[in-house]
């Protein structure tokens, strides 16, 4: 009995060290924050073409929506899958496109935390009340479970100080060949209060 509950105490200890086993991706700075959609689009073409630019765009996106939730929607559409996408004439639809409902409800969850997205940038943590470096910046990283890049799917984790542990986003890649999100959850729950 005793040996039955060593190996399951291993067990349980070296998959909670290897779920921390985190590799870093090559970080993103954003030069400067978007003013309008235009501007958002014209990053968006060049920051989609990897898995870690497309995690930073719904950062930044989530971050804009803090500021002006027209604008912040927006980039939000664009940043997600198509195929998560549907059909709307709704005034929070851009370009005759929402998001489905789920992610709807998501960013409804945003409301409660409009500066959210200070806690995903570099050097913002709970003692400097959420203030980034500039230029912002996002961190990512894989761990052993992430999927391979070459698959066309990958989960990221998005370091933040203002949690426990990293928040975990999948992209895809799709035939237009960028990486657009296809969950995000994790980065819409709150974050310890800035102190």
């Amino acid at each position: 009995m005793k040996q039955i509950v060593s190996c399951i105490l291993f067990a349980i200890f070296s998959s909670g060290i290897s779920a921390q086993n985190l590799t870093a991706r090559p970080e993103v700075q954003i030069p400067s924050v978007p003013q309008n959609i235009s501007e958002f689009e014209s990053l968006q073409s060049s920051f989609a073409k990897t898995p870690e630019g497309a995690v930073s765009l719904i950062v930044l996106a989530i971050h804009l929506y803090g500021k002006d939730t027209v604008l912040g929607n927006q980039a939000l559409v664009t940043s997600i899958l198509l195929k998560n996408r549907q059909k709307s004439s709704k005034p929070t639809a851009y370009k005759g496109e929402d998001l489905g409902n789920g992610d709807r409800f998501l960013v409804g969850q945003l409301d409660k935390y409009k500066m959210l997205a200070n806690a995903y940038f570099k050097g913002a943590e709970p003692s400097n009340g959420y203030s980034p470096s500039s230029p912002l910046t996002v961190e990512t990283f894989t761990n052993p479970y992430s999927g391979e890049e070459s698959s066309g799917r990958i989960k990221l984790f998005v370091a933040t100080k203002g949690a426990s542990s990293f928040r975990p986003v999948t992209v895809e890649k799709e035939s237009d060949g960028n990486w657009r999100v296809k969950e995000f959850s994790s980065l819409c729950v709150g974050m310890m209060p800035a102190k």
